[in-house]
């Protein structure tokens, strides 16, 4: 019997969230639901240097904004715990101390000079790096004073054959890494050793990552036959690329979750973006639940994907359109009353980021502002004609509706000889201070006619 299929994201918080990052973890999220099983998010912050507790906290944000939450975690608890790496520094070093009782790890007092150079001799001699094995059977008489050892790993001689998920069948020489390390002499435990460490005790069944860990994972497949364990379920998925076709990482701010949140995309356009990178799940907006449904990383494809800002802005106008007129003014911090419903539900089919509905919906939230190249336009002699035959229509109309609309702008163009965008322009930019949005008459309708006479008279004052 299969056990229960545990996976889990383990992001470094060394910078913000970002697309790729995302696509991880949404395809392990989607993988334990499908399997009714858990998904883990573990913090991966021995670089002490670079790790900040305010990325963490910006990670788990993000996540929770996305929907995407955790079965087991730093803030969740869980039996398999502790979730941080740095709060695991003393597991590292029992498994490690287990591995020298059992001749499988050894200490390594070699310097870094000495490294760097021997580094350098392979690479000019055209050979693969890797370490020649000096203190391997190093005895105690030969072993240097004052000098803090790391500890690597003894790797046996052997190929390494594993089944990938996308890739299929893939296998390495041992012979061509040699013995790693895997805890330095500064006592923190090397990556692929404490994630091995981790996964083991937190009883991570598959894996899906980027295939820049391709090469980490039979050292670690090594590492985990050498605990007497079975190791997880593999699957490599190519990198996300931007548009120039490098990979999409870090420093990629606009690639990021926050600087997606700030430009006015929501998490359900982002998801349905981002499912697409490496993944055909079919045409339409999908929700978790149904992506969960139909994930499979047999579907998942061996070439690298790009993200698509068009097709996030596509999934985000539809989001906006199916989105209820309350929820968006909530999300605008705009109070949630009559006439802001109404005109929500005008102006949402319009924009595509919630900044666009934001501007679309502020003439009919308060007062308006005409400055710049809208007040030298409305301030030519042209315009304050049209605005003076519309203040004079408008004020013989009664309520202001589609029907009546047509009847007023006839009435302004037969009294001032205007069309185009010499009649529209001026009508637009007095009542809302753009010259861009919904339709003129919509725009009649939603203001009325008090507050429409209103703001042609303060202007024309």
């Amino acid at each position: 019997m299969r056990p229960e299929a545990r996976t889990r994201f383990a992001p470094s918080p060394t910078g913000l969230l970002h697309v790729g990052s995302v696509r991880t973890a949404l395809f392990n999220y989607l993988f334990a639901k499908k399997n009714g099983g858990k998904f883990i998010l573990r913090i991966e912050d021995t670089d002490r240097i670079r790790s900040k507790r305010e990325f963490e906290n910006g990670i788990m944000e993000d996540l929770r904004w996305l929907g995407l939450r955790w079965d087991e975690g730093p803030d969740a608890g869980g039996e398999k715990g502790p979730y941080r790496q740095s709060e695991r520094i003393g597991i590292y070093t029992d498994t490690a101390g287990r591995l020298l009782e059992n001749g499988l790890a050894y200490r390594c007092y070699c310097t870094q000079e000495r490294l760097d150079a021997l580094k350098r001799e392979q690479l000019k001699a055209g050979s693969p790096p890797r370490y020649d094995g000096k203190c391997r059977t190093l005895s105690e008489k030969d072993v240097p004073a004052g000098v803090t050892p790391s500890i690597r790993f003894r790797v046996p001689e052997k190929r390494i054959t594993f089944d990938d998920g996308v890739h299929g069948t893939l296998s390495f020489d041992s012979r061509l890494f040699g013995d790693f390390v895997i805890i330095g002499s500064d006592c923190i435990a090397a990556y692929n050793f404490a994630v091995v460490a981790d996964d083991a005790l937190m009883g991570i069944t598959d894996i899906i990552r980027g295939d820049d860990h391709v090469s980490n994972t039979p050292r670690q497949i090594l590492l985990f036959e050498a605990m007497g364990l079975r190791p997880p379920a593999f699957t490599h998925i190519p990198l996300v690329l931007d548009r120039d076709g490098a990979p999409l990482g870090k420093r990629h701010a606009s690639a990021s979750i926050k600087g997606l949140r700030e430009e006015g995309f929501l998490p359900g356009a982002i998801l349905n973006a981002i499912a697409r990178l490496g993944w055909n799940p079919g045409e339409g907006r999908l929700g978790l639940d149904e992506m969960t449904g139909l994930f499979s990383v047999k579907r998942l494809s061996k070439s690298p994907s790009a993200f698509d800002m068009e097709r996030l802005k596509a999934f985000n106008k539809e989001e906006l359109a199916r989105t209820d007129g309350a929820a968006l003014l909530e999300l605008a911090g705009l109070p949630v009353e009559r006439g802001l419903l109404d005109a929500a539900s005008a102006v949402k089919r319009n924009a595509i980021t919630m900044k666009d509905f934001k501007t679309l919906i502020t003439p009919f939230a308060g007062d308006v502002e005409i400055s710049g190249d809208i007040r030298s336009m409305l301030m030519e002699p042209y315009a304050r004609k049209v605005l003076d035959a519309l203040r004079d229509s408008v004020f013989k109309a009664g309520l202001l509706d589609e029907m009546n609309y047509n009847e007023i702008i006839e009435s302004v163009k037969q009294a001032t000889g205007e069309k185009g965008k010499r009649l529209y322009l001026p009508v637009r930019g007095a009542l809302t201070g753009q010259t861009e949005g919904i339709e003129l008459a919509a725009i009649l309708k939603l203001l009325g006619r008090d507050r429409v006479l209103k703001r042609i008279s303060a202007f024309l004052a």
